[in-house]
């Protein structure tokens, strides 16, 4: 059994996948297992994918006839992951070549269930920090997951982070979702019973207009579906921690305050068309839980 599994699912990145490729190629730390998801690309990808499968026997090939979005492919890939520990890298990514090393050195000193590095933004050869720090943290359960909903250590998306295998028992990502991580992170760090976070750069996150997440950069990206999505998410993970942390109810409800004022403002600063049902929603929560979290 190898010691790491790395999620690595594509479709349609034949220009992208050869580097993340050639990035597991390099690691300094062998023991790991590669689970290759193709999503039904049409592309050249199938023909990469295969290559690498035939080169490495440490690859195993997961083939979906057909992309019916991020989840399906994502848990068959999990289904077959026999590592200790499970990580995961996008397709369009890179890594250096002891983030492996790096991320099992700190999970197995610090006895966490989860170990994360840092990571940069690559907006074309542009780097950007993104949560890059010197200092090493180890968190308990509840810690970690205020740290979680904070969002000033680390982030929800699976790359950047070594998860031990037993967290993922019976935890698969929903269906006809858009962004998978969102509705699975919270569910590892409510099982964590320590985490720990050393914020050296080994991650670059390349950023373009076909990221699911690129409304951040470019808030006319934001889709009714998107924000549709996000707010229920924040609504079913608040239901879900409040009743396996009741202790840390104050950052689970400070959380969706700080995510619905986010929201309301990117909406009214940028003057976003058809989203006045989401805004009115978001509004109405805000100014039901008064102290003028929202001045409308």
């Amino acid at each position: 059994m190898p010691k790491i599994s790395v999620l690595l699912l594509t479709y349609n990145r034949e220009h992208f996948l050869p580097k993340i490729i050639d990035c597991l190629k390099k690691q300094t730390y062998q023991d790991y297992e590669v689970i290759l998801v193709n999503n039904g690309s049409t592309d050249g990808t199938a023909k990469i994918c295969d290559e690498y499968a035939l080169l490495d026997c440490r690859v195993k090939l997961v083939v979906m006839p057909e992309n019916k979005g991020k989840a399906p492919g994502f848990n068959a890939g999990l289904a077959v992951a026999a590592g200790e520990y499970i990580t995961c890298v996008d397709d369009d990514d890179r890594c250096k070549p002891k983030m492996l090393a790096f991320l099992v050195s700190l999970a197995e000193d610090t006895g966490a269930d989860i170990a994360m590095c840092g990571s940069y933004y690559d907006f074309d050869g542009r780097l950007e920090p993104y949560f890059v720090g010197d200092e090493k943290f180890v968190f308990e359960r509840l810690q970690g997951l205020r740290e979680l909903l904070k969002r000033q250590l680390y982030n929800v998306a699976p790359p950047t982070k070594l998860v031990r295998r037993t967290l993922w028992d019976g935890i698969w990502v929903p269906i006809n979702t858009i962004i998978d991580d969102i509705h699975v992170t919270y569910k590892l760090f409510e099982r964590a019973r320590r985490v720990a976070v050393h914020n050296t750069p080994l991650y670059y996150f390349r950023k373009h207009e076909a990221n699911m997440t690129s409304f951040i950069e470019n808030p006319k990206m934001l889709t009714p579906e998107l924000l549709s999505e996000y707010i229920n998410m924040y609504q079913t993970r608040a239901n879900y921690l409040l009743e396996k942390a009741p202790e840390i109810a104050e950052e689970i409800e400070q959380s969706i305050i700080a995510f619905m004022q986010s929201m309301c403002k990117i909406i009214t600063t940028n003057e976003l068309l058809g989203l006045e049902e989401h805004f009115n929603f978001m509004t109405k929560f805000l100014n039901d839980k008064g102290d003028g979290c929202y001045g409308v």
